[in-house]
């Protein structure tokens, strides 16, 4: 049995979760869906269980995303606004603004995330709209194509980050106006990909911005370090101390399901299962990408 398959296995034999209940229109997607893929630097992706199975990145884009923005102004700019800090709080909670410095949190939670995104449309939101597009797409190596029904199911419900964006405005967080920031937020997070596209995607931060598949640069080295390092310090909300300390690789995941994990050097590897702990953390994909880590890090 090889490392996938071996890490589906262990996955399947975990119960429990619950499909988020953030968005209507995710909850009706299938519980038992499953998959994962591991990308090794230098050699073939290896994917497994319901591979074709297409899902939203939901906040498994937002250090691609990030990435993006530090390539357009500056880890000095984009940090600044944003922040660098762990909340210990719920990803959507407006309370993390009201208690940060200034109103900064971080790029991996909603708050720094909505900010990051603002920032690819500060000249001209619909040039955010197309850098947005084409950045993820190139990550993934392929076109990525937004879910247009669930961007306008998000849309219709996103009144948290409604809230938690124009707090960011009040503060002079934003790069664009509210509502561009709330649509460049709610169509990366619709754009759909596959557990390969996620860990190709993953691969590239691990290559240093390189897509290890053509050699073509992505985004600059430090780029994808400052990518690295957001994942490591919040990539799984309050979860993130816990997973730090018994895997070890930096993770971010999204409500949808996904979750990637980068090896700096090595590779990276992405699950897929829709169910979540308590933190909002695909339940699953945690376990698949625990037995999936010592295949990134031997040698």
């Amino acid at each position: 049995m090889n490392a996938v398959a071996a890490a589906l296995a262990a996955a399947r034999a975990v119960s429990g979760g619950a499909v988020t209940g953030v968005y209507p229109s995710l909850a009706a997607t299938d519980p038992d869906l499953l998959a994962a893929a591991l990308h090794r630097l230098g050699e073939a992706a290896d994917v497994g269980g319901d591979a074709a199975h297409p899902f939203i990145l939901m906040s498994a884009a937002k250090p691609f995303v990030l990435a993006l923005a530090v390539d357009l102004h500056g880890e000095d700019r984009v940090l600044s606004l944003t922040g660098m800090r762990e909340t210990g709080l719920p990803f959507n909670d407006v309370r993390a603004i009201h208690a940060g410095p200034g109103g900064r949190t971080n790029p991996m939670v909603n708050p720094g995330a909505i900010t990051a995104s603002s920032l690819l449309g500060e000249d001209d939101a619909g040039a955010g709209e197309a850098r947005l597009r084409a950045g993820l797409s190139a990550f993934a190596g392929r076109d990525l194509v937004a879910d247009g029904a669930m961007v306008e199911a998000i849309h219709a419900t996103n009144h948290r980050n409604r809230e938690l964006a124009g707090a960011l405005a009040a503060r002079g967080l934003l790069g664009t106006a509210v509502e561009d920031a709330l649509h460049l937020y709610t169509l990366q997070s619709c754009l759909a990909v596959t557990v390969a596209d996620l860990a190709r995607m993953g691969a590239v931060l691990a290559a240093g911005g390189v897509d290890p598949v053509t050699g073509v640069r992505v985004v600059s080295p430090a780029a994808a370090r400052v990518a690295v390092e957001a994942m490591a310090l919040a990539g799984l909300y309050e979860g993130t101390v816990a997973w730090r300390g018994a895997v070890g690789l930096p993770a971010k995941s999204g409500i949808a399901g996904g979750m990637v994990m980068v090896a700096p050097g090595r590779g990276s590897a992405a699950a897929f299962s829709p169910p979540l702990d308590a933190t909002g953390n695909p339940l699953r994909a945690q376990v698949a990408l625990t037995a999936l880590a010592p295949a990134l890090t031997r040698p």
